[in-house]
């Protein structure tokens, strides 16, 4: 055992071992504080979820369970999702897991690298069979899909526009008590701030597909059944949004 585990045994272990007492009890307050600050920033739906349960408890499990492994507290919280899916938290809030993986898919579209459009490769669309064309998706962009109404959600506690924060609260509270459906979320950066939209299931899965490095041609030939998806309103909206970075052959 070297000695950041020996340290780390002391910290959460009952013997302070050859550290200090009382310098393991300050270590101890000082990251848990630290911990709790970064995900308050990291994660705040849940935050405000949860509300009192965030306890010092709830951070210390998760310490425990994912030790941070760099000095960047930002790049800390990649599995909180998963944390919180085995948590007992998740037996009184199902949707905590996922509501978990959109906060940190914003915090992470926040960092992000800013990205245009190559605009000069549009023209491959008018020379090209889809089937021979990928569409390069702006790594910022991630899509979700969910049994939760995750967007009425996020909307609801960080929405700009009071009415708007209550009507997506009252939404979301509907479905939670009469049932939910099955929705898809996506999260996008036209420019400095990510924004969260629900999107159709069709619009999902085009773009599902495209992420998934397959062909213009495989992602039309999935949607090709929704009467609702138009790939050139798709492709105007994605252009507006910042949703695609250029079009490439494929090798």
């Amino acid at each position: 055992m070297n000695e950041q585990q020996r340290l780390l045994a002391a910290i959460w272990g009952d013997d302070a071992g050859e550290f200090s007492t009382q310098g393991i009890a300050i270590y101890r307050r000082n990251l848990l504080a630290n911990a709790q600050r970064s995900l308050a920033l990291s994660f705040p739906t849940i935050f405000e979820l949860l509300d009192s349960n965030i306890s010092e408890q709830l951070v210390a499990d998760f310490l425990r369970f994912s030790p941070p492994s760099q000095g960047d507290w930002g790049q800390w919280g990649a599995v909180f999702s998963a944390f919180l899916s085995q948590h007992e938290l998740s037996d009184d809030y199902a949707y905590l897991a996922d509501c978990a993986a959109l906060d940190w898919a914003v915090h992470q579209a926040l960092h992000g690298e800013d990205l245009a459009l190559d605009s000069e490769s549009l023209p491959q669309l008018a020379e090209g069979e889809p089937a021979q064309l990928t569409v390069v998706i702006n790594p910022n962009v991630v899509i979700m899909m969910s049994e939760y109404p995750l967007v009425d959600i996020f909307d609801a506690h960080h929405h700009t526009d009071e009415t708007m924060r209550n009507d997506a609260l009252h939404r979301a509270q509907a479905q939670l008590r009469d049932g939910c459906v099955p929705s898809a979320a996506m999260v996008y950066r036209p420019e400095y701030q990510p924004r969260v939209s629900l999107i159709p299931t069709s619009e999902a899965m085009f773009m599902q597909t495209l992420l998934a490095n397959k062909s213009l041609g495989e992602a039309l030939d999935r949607v090709s059944d929704f009467s609702d998806f138009s790939f050139e309103q798709w492709l105007v909206k994605a252009i507006e949004n910042n949703f695609i970075v250029r079009l490439a052959p494929r090798p």
